[in-house]
C-alpha cells in the first residue's frame, strides 16, 4: 500500500535534513504509478500530510511551509491532478482534496492565521487562493467541469464560501478590507462572477444558475450589503456600493 519511489526518497532526505526545527513532520503515502511528492519544512510546529492513491498518472503535490505552526494536507485520486501549497506566514493551514482527474490548486499563504480549505470533484478544474493578510478563511468546492476561482485575500478578518456545482464557470474575488464576506454559488454553465471588496463589514451574496451570466459587485464603502441571484441566460448585473 504504501509505495515510495527512489527518486522520492531522496526528496525526504532532504527535506528531513532541511526541516531545523522540532515538531516538523511530513507524512506521504502513494499508491500508484509516476506520483511525486515534494514536502520542504523550516520552522517550528509544521505537519504536512500528502496522499495519493488509486491508478494514477503523474499526480503531483508540492508543500513548502517557512514559519511557525503551519499544516497542510493534500489528498489527491484520480489522475493528472497538481497541487501547490507555499505558507510562509504563521499558523497557517490549508487542507485540498482533489478527486476525478486534472484538477489543480495552488494556495499561498503569507499572512497570519489564514485557513484555506478546498475540494474538487470535476475535471479540469483551477484555483489559486493567495492570502497576505491576517485571519481570513476561504472555502471552495468545485464539482463540475473547466471552472476557474481566482481569490485574493490581503485584508483581515475576511470570509470566502465558494461553490462551484456547474461548467465553464469562472469566479474572481479580490478582498482587500476588513470583516468581509462573499457567498457565491455557481451552478450554470460559463457564469462570470467579479467581486471586489476594499471596504470593511460589507457583504456580498451571489447566486448564478443560468448561462453565460455576468454579475459584478464593487464594495468600497462601510457594512455594505449585496445580493445578485441569475436564473436565466446572458443576464448582466453590476452593483456599486460607495
Amino acid at each position: 500500500m504504501f509505495k515510495t519511489n527512489a527518486l522520492f526518497a531522496a526528496v525526504l532526505a532532504v527535506s528531513a535534513t532541511q526541516a531545523i526545527a522540532a515538531s516538523s513532520e511530513a507524512v506521504i503515502e502513494q499508491n500508484g504509478v509516476d506520483q511525486i511528492a515534494d514536502v520542504y519544512q523550516e520552522g517550528v510546529g509544521q505537519a504536512s500530510y500528502i496522499y495519493q492513491t488509486g491508478a494514477s498518472q503523474q499526480n503531483s503535490a508540492t508543500t513548502t511551509q517557512l514559519g511557525q505552526d503551519n499544516f497542510s494536507e493534500v489528498t489527491q485520486q484520480g489522475a493528472l491532478h497538481q497541487a501547490d501549497v507555499i505558507q510562509t506566514g504563521v499558523e497557517g493551514e490549508v487542507f485540498i482534496s482533489q478527486y476525478d482527474r486534472d484538477n489543480s490548486t495552488i494556495v499561498e499563504q503569507a499572512g497570519f492565521a489564514n485557513s484555506a480549505d478546498v475540494i474538487q470533484d470535476g475535471v479540469s478544474n483551477d484555483v489559486v487562493l493567495i492570502q497576505d493578510g491576517a485571519y481570513n478563511s476561504t472555502i471552495v468546492d468545485q464539482f463540475g467541469e473547466g471552472n476557474e476561482a481566482l481569490i485574493s485575500q490581503s485584508g483581515q478578518e475576511g470570509i470566502v464560501d465558494l461553490i462551484q456545482t456547474g461548467n465553464m464557470n469562472v469566479a474572481d474575488i479580490d478582498q482587500a478590507g476588513i470583516g468581509n464576506s462573499v457567498d457565491l454559488e455557481q451552478q450554470g454553465d460559463g457564469n462570470l462572477a467579479l467581486v471586489d471588496q476594499f471596504g470593511d463589514s460589507s457583504q456580498a451574496m451571489l447566486l448564478q444558475s443560468g448561462t453565460d451570466n455576468f454579475a459584478t459587485v464593487t464594495q468600497a464603502g462601510f457594512a455594505d450589503y449585496a445580493s445578485i441571484s441569475q436564473t436565466g441566460s446572458n443576464n448582466t448585473a453590476i452593483v456599486t456600493q460607495q
